[in-house]
């Protein structure tokens, strides 16, 4: 194992290197395609499975949108210290899909927001 990583390694790195000079990212950091919906999601009453209608959403970000709630505008919403860049772009990017509505406390637990136990 040793001299399969001693072997392979120094290749890795001047390939990763090689790459960078040429300007071709080693990971492709795009976000993906934005889809625009009939009807925006309220972020601060929707349950984390409507995000699933929203490419790059679905589980993580979904969830640390869900348990942030509720937020008075997407400036509000951007300033959740665990995002990522990546992140907050594809927030913004998707800024039409979203409507802020009047958080309704009480109305759903926040387990249930995020788990409503479908299991099928």
């Amino acid at each position: 194992m040793r001299r399969l990583l001693s072997t392979w390694l120094p290749f890795l790195l001047l390939l990763c290197l090689g790459l960078a000079s040429l300007g071709i990212p080693a990971v492709a950091a795009e976000l993906p395609p934005v889809r625009h919906l009939d009807t925006p999601i309220d972020v601060n009453n929707t349950i984390l499975r409507n995000y699933r209608q929203l490419p790059g959403f679905y589980p993580t970000l979904a969830r640390i949108l869900v348990k942030n709630a509720p937020y008075k505008s997407l400036e509000d919403m951007l300033k959740i210290p665990e995002l990522t860049e990546q992140q907050k772009a594809l927030i913004r990017a998707n800024a039409e899909n979203f409507v802020f509505g009047e958080y309704r406390e009480g109305a759903s637990q926040l387990e249930n927001r995020i788990n409503q136990g479908y299991y099928g």
